[in-house]
């Protein structure tokens, strides 16, 4: 059950750290969407490699 707790910890870092980071980074060119879209999408990938890892 802790190792549940973990990763919703971490997953909430994580998106949280991502928001903050988007919030306060300089505006370039690339469309926000699209930034949007890669983060997710790098997010997932991070949260399943670690629910892997972890045997879930």
């Amino acid at each position: 059950m802790k190792e549940h707790e973990f990763a919703k910890g971490m997953g909430l870092g994580v998106l949280a750290g991502a928001a903050l980071g988007a919030a306060i980074a300089p505006r370039k060119k690339t469309p926000m969407r699209k930034a949007a879209g890669k983060a997710m999408k790098t997010v997932g990938q991070v949260m399943e490699n670690l629910s892997d890892d972890m045997g879930f």
